[in-house]
């Protein structure tokens, strides 16, 4: 299930002298029946595995490494109350990026992030789209949206069809957003 598969991962990236893991969407890794939203067997194993050193063993050292070997964990969640939750407790550091709120942020993710997608000159646009429809946005989310759109409008050099494609997105998103709290009232 999904504890071997994460113990598998752990171990991979065990056995490298240096080592990146990154649990994207923890919180949907260990979702489950339990606390919080959370799979207790998955919250177990995954803290069994953050104490861990890298390819077994005992640690050795005050860094937190197994003599010549590093591994470092990231885990990412978009669920705010993921920082506050059973997940906290699991990691060394938590960090919560704030939501972008302002076209500019918006601008210079799209700028720096996606660069492949979103031209600088069309940027700009898409930001200002963005924020105006949605208010404040995540970072992830702002990716997703633009990286939508250019895929919608492949092959248009000067970005206008860019900005169509992105306007029907974002008017489904506001669609669904709308919709999904109507039925939420009902229930």
């Amino acid at each position: 299930g999904r504890a071997t598969a994460l113990a598998e991962r752990f171990a991979e990236a065990g056995e490298m002298q240096n080592s990146l893991l990154v649990l994207d969407d923890v919180d949907q890794l260990c979702s489950g029946d339990g606390p919080g939203g959370y799979s207790s067997l998955m919250l177990s194993t995954l803290r069994a595995l953050l104490r861990t050193p890298p390819g077994g063993g005992a640690w050795s050292g005050s860094n937190g490494a197994k003599k010549g070997k590093i591994m470092r964990v990231i885990g990412a969640s978009s669920r705010p109350d993921a920082a506050c939750g059973p997940l906290c407790d699991a990691f060394e550091e938590n960090v919560v990026v704030p939501r972008l709120i302002a076209a500019t942020e918006v601008e210079a993710l799209l700028r720096e992030a996606a660069p492949e997608a979103v031209s600088p000159g069309v940027a700009g646009a898409m930001a200002e789209a963005i924020v105006g429809r949605l208010g404040s946005v995540g970072v992830k989310t702002a990716l997703r949206l633009a990286e939508r759109a250019a895929a919608v409008a492949e092959g248009d050099e000067k970005g206008g069809d860019k900005l169509v494609a992105l306007n029907e997105i974002l008017e489904d998103v506001v669609g669904d957003e709308a919709a999904t709290s109507r039925v939420c009232e009902v229930f």
